[in-house]
């Protein structure tokens, strides 16, 4: 890049924030209005209502469960790789998702820590042990089809899902 060209961006972006703080209070109420209606459109309303086991299911926190979901099936990569691959690294994924249920003594300590509230945390801890658990189920399912029906407890991979599958209360 020439030094003209470094000149002209410095310009521009100096110009470019001039432009912008002279209408940041115009830009500050339109961003409170499309959070307003964010929070009408996906915090609001209840996809779930309250029930004994689940719910109540918002529909932003149900993107982000979705999401989370795809986000490890992607990380699992069953498309690009073998069977036993894909049940390896379901067994390293369930460890992985194990890190939030083992990062504090306590969930309030932890929601204080990451200035989020319990019930969320709560969220994150509850979604984090079910794909836990469902991962591990998942890679003693692929042990046991591909590894001739046996479950071999001196594989390393094997005592660690062990290890997942029954937790230290």
């Amino acid at each position: 890049m020439e030094t003209v060209e470094i000149y002209a961006i410095c310009i521009s972006s100096v110009f470019a924030a001039f432009f912008v703080l002279s209408f940041r209070s115009s830009i500050w109420q339109v961003l409170e209005y499309v959070a307003l209606l964010l929070r009408k459109v996906l915090i609001y309303p209840h996809v779930l209502h309250r029930h004994s086991s689940l719910g109540p299911w918002t529909p932003a926190g149900l993107i982000v469960q979705i999401a989370y979901i795809i986000a490890n099936l992607y990380c699992l990569e069953f498309w690009k790789l073998t069977a036993t691959k894909v049940g390896i690294r379901a067994a390293n994924l369930a460890l992985i998702n194990m890190m939030p249920l083992f990062l504090g003594t306590h969930l309030s300590f932890l929601a204080d820590r990451f200035t989020v509230t319990l019930k969320t945390f709560r969220m994150i801890h509850r979604s984090a042990g079910m794909m836990s658990f469902a991962l591990v189920l998942f890679h003693i399912l692929v042990v046991v089809v591909r590894g001739a029906g046996t479950f071999s407890l001196s594989v390393p991979e094997n005592l660690h899902g062990l290890i997942v599958m029954f937790p230290i209360p």
